[in-house]
């Protein structure tokens, strides 16, 4: 059963979402995985391996076709297999308004072209 409440999309290969994320110790630019309202999926090959990542994070989101923006959020562990693989949650804080519009209208874009697609 996926705990999901929002949807989730796959941003097109030639089109990644690119993810500055700063955090305590360290500064990573990262590739979305996939992406929803709430936050987005990333992998870590060293899987933060000793960096300190129970604070917050900042970030800077570049969607294609948007203006990046800047968001604060937080690490969260994926399940075990999958963390094992290096994949992370980022979970989405706080953001402006614009970078929510921005957001919002690149998640449902995705998701009606990968309907029409479908």
């Amino acid at each position: 059963m996926d705990k999901r409440k929002q949807i989730r999309v796959v941003p097109f290969p030639k089109q990644p979402v690119q993810l500055q994320l700063m955090g305590n110790g360290f500064l990573e630019i990262l590739l979305a995985q996939d992406v929803s309202e709430g936050g987005m999926a990333v992998k870590v090959p060293h899987k933060f391996d000793g960096y300190d990542i129970h604070s917050s994070v900042e970030m800077v989101v570049s969607l294609p076709g948007y203006k990046p923006f800047k968001a604060k959020g937080k690490i969260k562990h994926l399940s075990a297999s999958r963390e094992a693989e290096g994949f992370f949650g980022l979970q989405f804080l706080q953001m402006d308004i614009k970078g929510k519009e921005s957001l919002l209208n690149y998640v449902r874009k995705l998701a009606s072209l990968r309907r029409m697609a479908g």
